[in-house]
């Protein structure tokens, strides 16, 4: 199954187990009633099979491409609003929600199996109104029913199935279901009976079961802690403890955290690398040089695949996500200036080139994901076998390229396969040409299946990625990328200042939620850093004053996750905590912190010391749940120094700055490179500061505390 991915895991061998609190669930003791009803259901008769002309369901007109995958199902599917919900409320039926994503595998299988099946597509249609969904469209949606069956099950993953009342509190759930019983698993055609049954003959205790569930879903916080924060000898005794935390599962010789499967958590590394001590670091840079060297890095093409299937990261998932690029090439990038070393300078930079090559939407947007199937083969597109190498390259470049690659007679995948690694040198003269060449080759094979659908927040992780390569490693082209695809957002997917979710084909659509515009406020925001381009502050601030307007709930200091506008949500929703992507919570957070040291405006610095008192009591004995709450706590604790270069004529002594400002002696600072500057400018970082006598000068402040400007960095002084 794909696997939910989030802050509680307990991992077996076939799925990661995930809790919205990161302690663990308990099979509600009622529902257990539902457990027993279910398996005494009586069947109840089947439809004869009629043959049917195909034709389109109710999803023909939507966008994403993981509705329009079902559109010619038999299942009678309808998309989530009003003409389902209605029917279901005016004919009694229950509700059968189906959630997944495009490059879900197992959403794939189910489909095959159970959703063109047309036995159970006639008793779907018969006993249950069926609603299909996009998670990526509607991540409310799921993590309010992801709750509910992590709640019932004790885990999750997609696909998602859930049983609901018309009045939408869900009864029942699961996630894969086989077409039909085996090896002591219900089938999902006697799942269907079994609910129709109880849905028949035991309706009242269904819904009371229902609406237990629907109470426990709803959201309850502490109130906002009267204390304040700790000084930062607090802060950094308490740092030791959490860094103890991730030791205890850490991996010495593979990386990563926990057993198998290992996901790429990259939240992790960064709090890891900036505050966890010599031991964070170390943890964090084993894991960013295995993963890199494994088959979950595509060493052909770049980029990561979703997660690892084994303790190695040997063979990956092989569907590609874009957040996963979007949060992975900021933690190389600091893996690089921490270091110096340039492997982890290359992955970042090959990931960003991958995004630029294979990922952009020629309207200037960044498209979602790859399918881990091609020609109905997980991983078809990305093996290779040694006499595939010779076909490519010829007997003498291929037996360099197996030795490079990995690739062995036996395999290291199915049908004698192997999935790429760094097992030789790459500094090697002829790794370069030989990975060309394979890359090339692999052009011209059938390739995944590509979820073409563009997403403001995932966007947002991608835009402040590149952004943040082009400023540290000084190439323009990512700084570019990363300002086209936030032009094309705020074009196409802002109107009349509100903005849409998702668009696809020319339309824009889906109400948007707190990660949209916290990551797109972070990605405006690294883009101001990589330009000192004011404008890209302003939009930065706009979102900031839309999340404190329509997610900020006082009582609590933690922001809601939808806007609450929606009638057909159940519950509204918080999640502080991280997942497969950072907390929107935090990253909120992170972006008041540079709004205020960007501008001293005191609302920034409020929202940010309100936001962390509401945290600090959650993350300090959870601290493995919540780190990219701990990368925020020190801003929040001391005022962070900001670092900006004005530049002038001399181009070089720009270049010398952003190398220096960026190296791994640097002092801590949030660097704004402003290759034109602009001494009128009322924003006060900017205002009255020139370039001195033509060069590149660097005005260092603490809040209102400044040092001489300075245009030359100490260790290059004649």
């Amino acid at each position: 199954m794909d696997q939910a991915h989030g802050s509680g895991i307990v991992a077996d061998d076939t799925l990661e187990r995930k809790t919205s609190s990161g302690t663990g669930t308990v099979f509600p003791a009622h529902l257990m009633i539902l457990w027993a009803l279910l398996a005494a259901a009586q069947p109840i008769p089947l439809l004869p099979q009629v043959e049917t002309t195909p034709r389109s369901n109710h999803l023909a007109e939507e966008t994403s491409p993981y509705l329009l995958q079902h559109r010619y199902n038999p299942v009678d599917w309808y998309p989530w609003g009003n003409e389902a919900l209605e029917r279901a409320e005016k004919e009694e039926r229950p509700i059968f929600l189906s959630i997944g994503y495009s490059a879900c595998h197992w959403c794939h299988v189910m489909e095959r199996e159970s959703f063109e099946d047309e036995e159970i597509a006639a008793f779907l249609n018969k006993n249950f109104i069926s609603i299909k969904v996009d998670r990526e469209e509607r991540p409310d949606l799921d993590d309010l029913y992801m709750a509910a069956v992590q709640r019932m099950t004790g885990s999750g993953g997609w696909p998602m199935t859930v049983f609901l009342t018309p009045d939408l509190k869900p009864f029942y759930g699961g996630t894969y279901f086989p077409p039909r019983a085996q090896g002591g698993r219900p089938g999902f055609l006697e799942l269907l009976q079994g609910v129709a049954e109880a849905w028949g003959t035991r309706r009242q205790e269904v819904e009371e079961n229902a609406n237990r569930m629907a109470g426990m879903l709803e959201v309850q916080f502490p109130p906002l802690p009267e204390t304040g924060l700790p000084d930062m000898a607090d802060l950094q005794a308490r740092e030791v403890l959490w860094t103890a935390a991730f030791s205890q599962v850490f991996d010495p010789r593979w990386g990563g955290f926990g057993q198998a499967p290992k996901f790429p958590r990259a939240e992790d590394i960064r709090w890891l690398l900036a505050r966890g001590g010599k031991a964070g670091k170390d943890m964090a840079l084993t894991t960013l040089r295995r993963m890199a060297e494994g088959g979950i890095y595509d060493q052909l093409g770049g980029g990561f695949a979703r997660y690892s299937t084994d303790e190695k990261w040997l063979i990956p998932h092989f569907e590609k996500m874009l957040y996963d690029q979007g949060t992975l090439v900021p933690a190389y990038l600091e893996a690089w200036q921490t270091t110096g070393d340039p492997f982890f300078s290359d992955i970042a930079e090959e990931t960003c080139s991958y995004l630029l090559r294979e990922r952009r939407d020629p309207a200037g947007g960044f498209w979602s994901a790859t399918d881990a199937d091609s020609e109905g083969e997980e991983g078809k597109f990305f093996v290779w076998t040694p006499a595939q190498l010779e076909e490519t390259l010829g007997k003498e470049d291929a037996d360099f390229a197996a030795g490079l690659l990995g690739i062995t007679p036996s395999g290291n995948f199915e049908h004698g396969t192997s999935a790429a690694t760094r097992a030789g040198d790459f500094s090697d003269p002829r790794a370069s040409s030989v990975r060309k060449r394979l890359y090339e080759a692999r052009l011209k094979r059938i390739p995944p299946g590509n979820d073409d659908k563009i997403l403001v927040a995932w966007n947002g992780l991608a835009i402040d990625a590149l952004a943040r390569a082009g400023r540290i490693l000084g190439e323009e082209q990512f700084t570019a990328a990363a300002a086209e695809a936030a032009t094309f957002l705020l074009e196409e997917l802002r109107e009349d200042g509100v903005w849409r979710r998702s668009w696809r084909g020319g339309q824009a659509r889906n109400a948007t939620v707190l990660e949209d515009l916290a990551y797109l406020m972070g990605g405006f925001l690294s883009l101001f850093q990589a330009t000192g381009h004011e404008p890209w502050l302003k939009e930065a601030g706009a979102l900031g004053d839309k999340i404190l307007e329509t997610y900020g709930d006082r009582e609590t200091g933690i922001l809601w996750e939808n806007d609450g506008f929606d009638a057909t949500v159940l519950h509204r929703m918080k999640s502080p905590w991280d997942g497969a992507t950072p907390s929107p919570n935090s990253v909120a957070l992170n972006g008041f912190a540079r709004l205020h040291a960007f501008t001293q405006e005191p609302r920034w610095r409020e929202a940010l010391e309100e936001g962390c008192r509401a945290l600090l009591p959650l993350a300090d004995p959870n601290p493995r749940g919540y780190p990219s709450a701990l990368r925020v706590f020190p801003l929040a604790v001391e005022e962070p120094s900001v670092a900006v270069v004005v530049g002038g004529k001399d181009g070089e002594s720009f270049e010398i700055w952003r190398t220096t400002l960026h190296s791994p002696s640097a002092r801590p600072a949030l660097v704004v490179m402003a290759p034109k500057g602009n001494p009128d400018s009322e924003l006060g970082i900017f205002k009255g500061r020139a370039p001195l006598d033509g060069k590149a000068t660097l005005y260092f402040c603490r809040g209102s505390t400044c040092e001489a400007p300075a245009t030359t960095p100490p260790d290059t002084e004649e």
